[in-house]
C-alpha cells in the first residue's frame, strides 16, 4: 500500500501543481485528483474511456506512456524485494546475521530452495509477495473506483485484467534467481551458481566438471588437443559401416550441445539481451531527438495551437511530450528494424512499409514524422544502423565468452556451439523487443487514431532476425581473432615475462639494486 501510495501520491502533486498555477482550470480539485488517478492507472497499463467526444461514441484511450510504467514498477519491484528479504530473516527463526538456524553452508542457507518449499519451518516466497500484492492491488481497486467518473474514466474491465497481470509480473521479476530478490549465493571462485561471471569476458566461468584437465569423461575420452580456431570437434575417425557413422554424428551432437550449454552457463544472456534492447532503444531515442530538432519550427508551432498562449499549458504538453519520449524511441527503432509503425486504419511509416498517412492532430511528436517532408533522407540511413549497432554488440559478448582467454583455445568453445547461443540470443533479444513494441502501442480514439504504434510480432521477428544476420558473423570474426596464435615479440611485452627479466636482472647485480615495482608503462 505504501508503494502504491507513493506511486500515486507523485503524480497527484504534480497534477495539482499544474492546476494551481493554471489561470482558467476547467474543472474543480476533484477534476485533477481524477486525472492524476487516472494516469496513475495509465501507467499500469489500464485502459480509460473518453466520454466527451465530438460524435458522442466513447472513445479508448490505450496508449501507456512508457515513462509513467517506470515509478510503479521500481517502487512495486523494490516492496517485493523487502517482502522475501524479511521474510528469509525472521520468519522460521532467523538469527542475527540474516540466516536461518540449522540452514548453514552445508545444506545450502538462505539458497538452499530460494525462500520455497517451507523448509525448515520457512515460509514460500508466495507468503510475503501475496501480502503485497494484495496490499497493492487493494489500493488499484479504490483509485479505480475513485476514478470511474469524469471526462475521462477508468475502464473497469481493462484494470480487473491487466493490474493483476502487472503486479504478476513484478513479483515474478523480483524472486527471479539472481536478482536483487534472490537469495545471494556466491562460490568460492568468485562465480555465481549459474557458472557466469561478475562482468563478460572476465574469468572463465566454466561450469563444474569442465575445467582445464578435467573435462567430462565423454568428452575427455575422444578429444584430441585443440588447435587455435579450432573447437572440440576433431573427432577420430569413425568405424566403417553405418553404425560407425551414427555414432559419430551422435557424439559431435552431444559435443555440440555441451558447449552450447557452457557457453550459455558463462555467458551472462540476461545482461547481454538488455545491453542489446538498451542499444537499440538508446539508438531509437536519438534518431527520434534528431527528427525532433530536424523539423524543430514545426514542432514549436504545435505547441501555441494545443495550448493557446498560456505558459502552464504548454509547459503540461512538454511533460506529454517528454512522457511519450519512450514510446517514440520504440517506434523509431521499429522504423529502422523495417516494419515500421501504424499510425491509424491504413497509415504506416517504415522503411520497409510505407503507406498512406492519415489526417492526425497537431501534436510536437507527430510534426517530426519522418514522412513529413516527403522523404527519409539520412534520418533513414541512420536508423537503419541502429539494428547493426545492436547486432554487433550481441555478436561481440558472445565471442568473448566463447573464447574468455585470448590466444588460449584449451577453454574456448566450437564454432558449432557459437552460432547456437547467438541464435538463442537473437530469440530472446526478439522476444524482449516485441514485448516492449506491445507496451509503446495502442489507441487514442477512434478513425485515425484507432492504433497508433508497431506491431508487435512483426517488430520482434525483425529484431531476431538482425540480431541473427549481423551477430552471427560478428561473433564467428571476433571468436577467429581471439583465438588467434601470439606472434613471437607478444611474449616479451607481457606483464608476467617482464617482471620475469626484471627478478633476474636483481638477482643477477648482486642484490644491490632496490627493491621496486617495474615501471607499467
Amino acid at each position: 500500500m505504501l508503494a502504491a501510495g507513493l506511486g500515486l501520491g507523485v503524480l497527484t502533486v504534480l497534477v495539482l501543481l499544474l492546476w494551481i498555477i493554471s489561470p482558467y482550470p476547467d474543472n474543480g480539485a476533484g477534476g485533477a485528483l481524477r486525472i492524476a488517478a487516472d494516469l496513475w492507472l495509465l501507467g499500469h497499463g489500464s485502459g480509460l474511456v473518453r466520454t466527451e467526444t465530438l460524435s458522442g461514441v466513447p472513445a479508448p484511450v490505450a496508449l501507456t506512456p512508457l515513462l509513467l510504467v517506470i515509478p510503479p514498477v521500481w517502487l512495486l519491484y523494490r516492496a517485493c524485494v523487502q517482502a522475501l528479504a524479511y521474510g528469509g530473516e525472521t520468519d522460521g527463526g532467523g538469527s542475527g546475521d540474516g540466516t536461518v538456524p540449522g540452514t548453514g553452508p552445508g545444506n545450502g542457507g538462505h539458497g538452499a530452495d530460494g525462500y520455497g518449499g517451507g523448509e525448515h519451518g520457512r515460509p514460500g516466497p508466495l507468503t510475503p509477495l501475496a501480502c503485497v500484492a494484495g496490499g497493492y492491488l487493494l489500493t488499484a481497486a479504490v483509485t479505480v473506483l475513485f476514478a470511474s467518473a469524469g471526462p475521462v474514466r477508468a475502464d473497469a474491465l481493462s484494470a480487473l485484467v491487466r493490474l493483476p497481470l502487472f503486479v504478476a509480473c513484478v513479483a515474478v521479476a523480483a524472486m527471479w534467481p539472481g536478482g536483487a530478490g534472490a537469495p545471494a549465493e556466491t562460490q568460492a571462485d568468485g562465480t555465481e551458481p549459474d557458472g557466469t561471471q561478475g562482468a563478460p569476458g572476465r574469468g572463465q566461468g566454466r561450469e563444474p566438471g569442465h575445467e582445464p584437465g578435467h573435462e567430462p569423461p565423454h568428452v575427455a575420452a575422444h578429444e584430441p588437443a585443440h588447435e587455435p580456431g579450432r573447437g572440440p570437434l576433431d573427432w577420430p575417425a569413425a568405424p566403417a559401416g553405418s553404425a560407425g557413422r551414427t555414432t559419430g554424428r551422435r557424439r559431435l551432437r552431444a559435443s555440440v550441445l555441451h558447449d552450447a550449454r557452457t557457453l550459455a552457463r558463462r555467458l551472462s544472456r540476461l545482461r547481454t539481451v538488455l545491453t542489446a534492447t538498451a542499444v537499440l532503444c538508446g539508438g531509437g531515442l536519438l534518431i527520434t531527438l534528431c527528427a525532433l530538432l530536424w523539423h524543430a519550427d514545426d514542432v514549436r508551432a504545435a505547441f501555441p495551437r494545443l495550448a493557446g498562449d498560456s505558459w502552464t499549458g504548454q509547459f503540461a504538453v512538454l511533460l506529454l511530450v517528454v512522457a511519450l519520449l519512450p514510446n517514440a524511441a520504440v517506434w523509431a527503432a521499429a522504423y529502422g528494424l523495417g516494419p515500421g509503425f501504424a499510425l491509424g486504419a491504413g497509415s504506416s511509416v517504415g522503411l520497409l512499409a510505407e503507406g498512406g498517412t492519415a489526417r492526425l492532430p497537431s501534436f510536437p511528436l507527430l510534426e517530426a514524422l519522418p514522412t513529413a517532408d516527403g522523404g527519409h533522407g539520412l534520418l533513414a540511413f541512420a536508423a537503419a544502423a541502429v539494428p547493426l549497432a545492436a547486432g554487433s554488440t550481441v555478436g561481440w559478448y558472445v565471442a568473448r565468452a566463447a573464447v574468455p582467454e585470448p590466444g588460449q583455445a584449451r577453454g574456448s568453445v566450437s564454432r558449432e556451439a557459437t552460432v547456437c547461443v547467438v541464435a538463442l540470443v537473437a530469440c530472446e533479444c526478439g522476444a524482449g523487443t516485441a514485448a516492449l513494441a506491445a507496451m509503446s502501442g495502442g489507441p487514442l480514439g477512434t478513425g485515425a487514431m484507432a492504433f497508433l504504434g508497431p506491431d508487435w510480432w512483426l517488430t520482434g521477428a525483425a529484431a531476431a532476425a538482425w540480431t541473427l544476420l549481423v551477430g552471427l558473423p560478428v561473433a564467428l570474426a571476433v571468436r577467429a581473432w581471439r583465438l588467434r596464435e601470439p606472434g613471437p615479440d607478444d611474449d616479451w611485452h607481457e606483464t608476467a615475462a617482464r617482471r620475469t627479466r626484471w627478478a633476474e636482472l636483481k638477482t643477477a647485480s648482486g642484490g644491490l639494486m632496490p627493491d621496486f615495482e617495474p615501471r607499467r608503462d
